[in-house]
């Protein structure tokens, strides 16, 4: 199960960065007007944090809790 976390929190962080891609291009080539950094900041936080707890639960959920569940419905199935 710890293994599973590490993995998912790493594939998370890899979600979180790539999904900031486009938003930060779009700041490089577009700027951002003062009175909005406060704005685009926290819409970047929110889109990183996103991503990363999509990923982060698809993998922990094939990873960590899959394998357990099939085991004990097998497990269960079998008497």
């Amino acid at each position: 199960m710890a293994v599973a976390g590490a993995v998912a929190c790493l594939l998370g962080a890899v979600a979180a960065y790539l999904a900031l891609q486009r938003e930060l291009g779009a700041k490089f080539h577009g700027g951002v007007l003062d009175e909005d950094r406060a704005w685009v900041f926290w819409h970047d936080v929110r889109v990183a944090a996103v991503a990363f707890a999509v990923m982060a639960s698809a993998i922990f959920a094939a990873f960590g809790l899959m394998p357990v569940l099939l085991h004990r419905l097998l497990r269960g199935a079998r008497g």
